[in-house]
């Protein structure tokens, strides 16, 4: 209020710059003219002198030019300063000053543009915080990042610059967390783990981390003195700690930051955990190309993975021949979704009263032609990371319904259940297009059932439920895989028009030692019945087992105990042995088991 107050007073009054030309001009001219009304009577007297009246003439003349050509340089010479401060602005330097003192006019216009350049100031500091820091945790992002590795390159010349140890962290199991509890809290656990990290592994407070900018928000052209610690993307935090480079160092502090996530964190009422994979990288050791050095750094953390998580591998020449063989797995499995190379293994489900063939659950296989038969636990991981898994399941649906047309055709009508993955599930247009398909193999719906995961239902609960509204409305059948491992909300399952709960195996395989996984897998299969629900359990390997699960009232099972996964053609053959001899010529004891249980 003061501000627009003291704004108003410019140009008003005696400070309007009309009044004070006016004014001049009414001053002078009265003042010429009793001068010369003076000077006239005066050479009156003896007789015109027209050397005075020549004087006074001009006098009258050049005083008002001379007193107006002044005002009007002073007034030039407050514009000519703003046009100055304009030019510097548009050269770039917001940070001119503005040298006008007037009270007229030209000073509010000054005054004016003064709250434009702060204005402008402003804004360019917000525009540059939203371009080079993370909105969620506030740290740098990985432009910042990527910009203070560059330094390094252009600067390779002067030895120690921007060099040190580069951290590629990724956290462990945070999918699973965002799916189940929301963006909210991932947002949150991000927030807390990069508070967290800073502090405990790096011994600093947040405020004192490196940002590698400048007051206005730009990046610096200098390399950072101190810890730059930066969210990189998703799950994934980089730092860089200048001239580290021994081992015994760099150890030190991956283990600290693998430490500091050791406890769980409380966000929002829950209580969460989370871990660490940590790869490392080091300049110029390792490379001085940033983006290779991100990949470096990258590789060893994928490695740490594969070692159990929770763990961090310091980069070394070997690990570039593992990248390697992943970029080319990767190349091939896309040259085998797309050539239709790609195979299914059949498991049999079977009710477990009678033991008679409830189903089969269909599981991919890669057949290599060089290599050989490539594990699913080795090509699965590089499809999720390579982003192929829509594709992958894509594949799966269409070599699942081929077959089960082929059976159709046999007289079998033999339920197939087929995995999806999250990023299958969470399109839009998956159920619209596995509809499509089924009705392009000609495949009846209640013969195809399809499993999904607690936390992929937990991702976006109205968004899953619709979708599985609209198979179970098209006459597919539904499960819940790996139930009793998730983060399951029991109120919204209920709500789920689901036909099946299977029963994950790390349960399954503890009921016969572990009395807590008994009362739990007794309670699951109760809560199930009483939601209207059929149970699976899978990973049946022993007759105690089956024998248990059958007691406690498990619909079907499913494990090495019965069948392993195994091609088309054999499955058919085992089906018709077992038609031909039952399933306990087969060498299959769980009814005799079960008996004498």
């Amino acid at each position: 209020m003061i501000d627009q107050d003291r704004d108003a007073a410019f140009g008003r009054g005696l400070n309007s710059i009309p009044v004070r030309f006016c004014l001049m001009s009414m001053t002078l001219s009265g003042a010429c003219a009793l001068g010369l009304t003076y000077l006239l009577l005066y050479a009156m007297e003896g007789g015109p002198d027209w050397r005075i009246i020549g004087l006074a003439v001009l006098f009258t003349a050049a005083l008002p030019a001379m007193v107006t050509y002044a005002a009007a340089h002073r007034l030039a010479g407050s514009i000519v300063a703003l046009r100055k401060s304009a030019d510097a602005i548009a050269a770039g330097d917001v940070n001119s000053p503005i040298d006008v003192e007037c009270a007229c006019e030209v000073g509010g216009l000054a005054k004016s543009f003064h709250k434009m350049v702060e204005r402008l100031n402003a804004n360019i500091r917000r525009m540059n915080a939203l371009a080079h820091s993370d909105a969620v945790t506030g740290l740098p992002n990985r432009a910042a990042i990527n910009h203070v590795l560059s330094l390094g390159a252009k600067r390779s010349d002067a030895p120690g610059d921007c060099f040190g140890a580069l951290f590629f962290i990724d956290l462990d199991g945070f999918k699973s967390i965002n799916d189940a509890f929301g963006h909210q809290i991932g947002d949150a656990l991000l927030k807390a783990v990069s508070r967290r990290v800073a502090a405990e592994a790096f011994q600093r407070r947040f405020e004192e981390l490196a940002t590698c900018t400048t007051a206005f928000g730009e990046l610096c052209d200098a390399c950072p003195e101190d810890i730059v610690f930066a969210r990189f993307a998703g799950d994934e935090f980089v730092a860089l700690v200048p001239e580290v480079n021994e081992p015994s160092r760099i150890e030190e502090i991956a283990r600290a930051i693998v430490a500091s996530l050791e406890e769980p964190f409380e966000i929002k009422g829950q209580r969460i955990q989370v871990g660490a994979s940590v790869g490392v990288a080091r300049a110029p050791q390792d490379a001085t190309n940033p983006h290779e050095l991100l990949r470096l750094a990258d590789i060893a953390m994928y490695a740490a993975k594969q070692r159990g998580k929770n763990n961090f591998v310091l980069f070394e020449p070997g690990l570039r021949a593992t990248a390697v063989e992943r970029n080319e797995l990767e190349y091939e499995l896309r040259k085998a979704i797309h050539s239709d190379a790609l195979s299914l293994h059949f498991q049999p489900k079977v009710e477990s009263a009678g033991l008679s063939l409830s189903g089969v659950e269909a599981l991919l296989r890669w057949s290599h032609p060089i290599r050989g038969m490539v594990p699913p636990g080795k090509f699965i991981p590089i499809a999720e990371h390579a982003g192929l898994m829509p594709e992958l399941g894509a594949a799966v649906l269409t070599l699942a319904l081929r077959q089960c047309r082929a059976w159709v055709d046999q007289g079998k009508q033999i339920p197939i259940a087929v995995n999806v993955s999250p990023a299958q599930f969470d399109d839009p247009l998956f159920a619209p297009n596995l509809i499509a398909l089924l009705t392009q193999h000609g495949v009846d719906p209640s013969l195809i059932e399809i499993e999904i995961t607690e936390t992929m239902v937990m991702t976006d609960f109205d968004a899953a439920a619709a979708r599985v509204a609209a198979l179970r409305d098209a006459g597919l059948r539904i499960s819940v895989d790996d139930f009793g491992v998730g983060f399951s909300n029991l109120s919204q399952l209920a709500k789920l028009p689901v036909n099946f709960l299977k029963i994950d195996r790390s349960l399954t395989e503890a009921v016969s030692f572990d009395p807590k996984a008994q009362a739990i897998v007794r309670a699951t299969i109760n809560m199930a019945h009483a939601l209207g629900h059929a149970t699976i359990a899978e990973g049946i390997e022993t007759d105690e087992q089956a024998a248990f699960l059958r007691l406690a009232g498990c619909d079907m099972m499913q494990g090495f105990l019965f069948a392993r996964p195994m091609p088309a053609a054999e499955f058919e053959r085992w089906f018709a042995a077992r038609e031909d001899c039952g399933l306990e010529a087969q060498g299959i004891r769980s009814e005799k088991a079960a008996s004498a249980a």
